[in-house]
């Protein structure tokens, strides 16, 4: 069975994503895997079977009983779930060293459906743009992530925005939200965005592209567009207006997402986005 990989540092809003993670569980059909990391310090001694240093010792243990606390009161969650739906169960481990690099291995051990992690701090923006975690997971994975924002809860989700391009190589992304959306029963706004100074799509491009997206035959599919140097703030307006409750965007060193770091002014281009974020690798699978 498909498994949702819920990441944690044990922060509140970890928590907070981890509560969402149940919900999406129970309708994915999936069980669920926590999952703590520590990244020590460079030490002199070599580790070839010697014991560990006694501050990852400490690490260990309380990270131990942290995620048993946290796995019980998720389970309690799971109890409260109405009659008929699926109990997902709850797995736990601990890892030592980068982010991403674990979660790499994790996927290589397990089926991931999707990973959950919750912004440490800032706006969601702030965390895409300067969170290292973040870069080190989406770097790392051919999965989805989903990055719940502190203080804003993914409550409900009956429509989700993609922010797109119209490369060709976002097709595999829809094609992945329409496969959720018949499950989770939510409508897909593709929004068509343009960088300041890049070419836009030419009308032969935008009509492949649709025309694609219709072989996917999912009917509660609508179009939107938008262009200029303020994108970001402008992105955030449109969600805002259509009622959106999770925006969508696709990562590769291709997409949108990657050349909107890469701009210098994209630090001042972030405002207080409140909207949970999923991001969709551009070589995920289509199956």
């Amino acid at each position: 069975m498909k498994k949702i990989l819920v990441l944690t540092d044990f922060s509140d809003n970890a928590r907070q994503a981890a509560e969402a993670a149940v919900t999406l569980a129970s309708r994915l059909h999936a069980n669920m895997i926590l999952f703590n990391t520590y990244v020590s310090e460079p030490v002199t001694s070599e580790y070839g079977g010697a014991p560990w240093p006694v501050e990852q010792l400490m690490w260990a243990d309380e990270g131990k009983e942290k995620l048993k606390f946290l796995k019980e009161d998720l389970q309690e969650l799971v109890q409260q779930l109405q009659a008929g739906n699926h109990y997902p169960s709850i797995g736990d481990r601990q890892g030592i060293g980068n982010v991403g690099e674990q979660v790499k291995e994790l996927l290589q051990k397990e089926t991931i459906e999707m990973i959950v992690m919750g912004a440490r701090s800032g706006t969601a923006w702030e965390h895409l743009l300067m969170g290292s975690d973040t870069n080190a997971v989406i770097n790392h994975t051919n999965r989805p992530v989903l990055i719940v924002q502190a203080g804003h809860p993914l409550k409900k989700l009956k429509k989700v925005t993609l922010a797109t391009d119209f490369d060709e190589a976002d097709l595999k992304a829809v094609h992945y939200l329409t496969r959720l959306g018949r499950v989770l029963d939510f409508s897909i706004e593709i929004v068509h965005v343009t960088l300041y100074s890049e070419e836009a799509a030419s009308a032969i491009q935008k009509a492949n592209f649709k025309k694609h997206v219709a072989k996917f035959n999912y009917p509660a599919i609508t179009y939107q567009e938008i262009i200029g140097k303020d994108l970001v703030n402008r992105l955030n307006h449109l969600c805002e207006e259509a009622g959106t409750d999770l925006l969508a965007l696709v990562h590769d060193r291709h997409s949108f997402l990657n050349r909107l770091f890469k701009q210098n002014n994209a630090q001042a281009l972030m405002i207080d986005q409140a909207l949970p974020m999923l991001i969709i690798p551009a070589g995920i699978s289509d199956k």
